[in-house]
């Protein structure tokens, strides 16, 4: 099955639990999408297929509203990660750890990138705008901050610096600069990304 229009879907999906989501979501972990049938996803429910049709549609529906709530979910964790923060460089380290993590510990993203990386590679790369521009505005949540001056196009400007840098390091964890822990992804947070965060010196 293609992963065309994954992230354009226009359910109207919350982030908070819903047994069928929740179903598929195991489901895709499981057995991969391609295999996942909406058979499967009722039976994990508990619920018949006709109720899976009508709740939310058919198979690429469910996968649209699965990954819509896990990429809301994902940006509620880095906006809460960032609010704890005391200060700005603790807030834009925050922000770039809680990113890293919840990504890498995604069931559903290791078990796509596991038995469809072509599939996920396209719709993250050539038809990835939407959910790069829907990242570039959580990365401006972040960046806003009473301890830097700068306009919203600035602000913007070096949001999507950053999600372009974060999304390449998802993509291709490890080249030469070791990323493998929370002290080395902080330190590298602090080394790299705080000078494109910061106001201009």
């Amino acid at each position: 099955m293609a992963l065309a229009d994954l992230f354009t879907s226009s359910a109207d999906i919350a982030p908070d639990a819903d047994p069928i989501l929740d179903a598929a979501l195991e489901v895709f972990a499981d057995i991969g999408i391609r295999r996942a049938t909406i058979n499967d996803i009722a039976d994990r429910a508990r619920v018949g297929r006709v109720t899976v049709y009508r709740k939310i549609g058919g198979k690429n529906e469910i996968l649209s509203a699965v990954m819509l709530r896990e990429a809301v979910r994902l940006f509620a964790a880095i906006r809460a990660a960032a609010e704890a923060a005391e200060t700005f460089p603790d807030r834009v380290a925050n922000a770039f750890i809680a990113t890293v993590t919840a990504i890498r510990g995604n069931p559903v993203w290791n078990r796509i990138l596991e038995l469809e990386p072509g599939t996920v590679l396209d719709q993250l790369t050539l038809n990835g705008q939407f959910i790069l521009a829907a990242a570039v505005e959580a990365c401006v949540d972040v960046l806003r901050s009473p301890e830097i001056d700068l306009d919203d196009d600035e602000l913007h400007a070096r949001a999507e610096i950053l999600v372009r840098i974060t999304h390449s390091i998802l993509l291709t964890p490890q080249v030469w600069i070791p990323l493998n822990t929370p002290e080395e992804i902080t330190a590298f947070a602090r080394t790299h990304l705080l000078t494109i965060a910061g106001p201009p010196r």
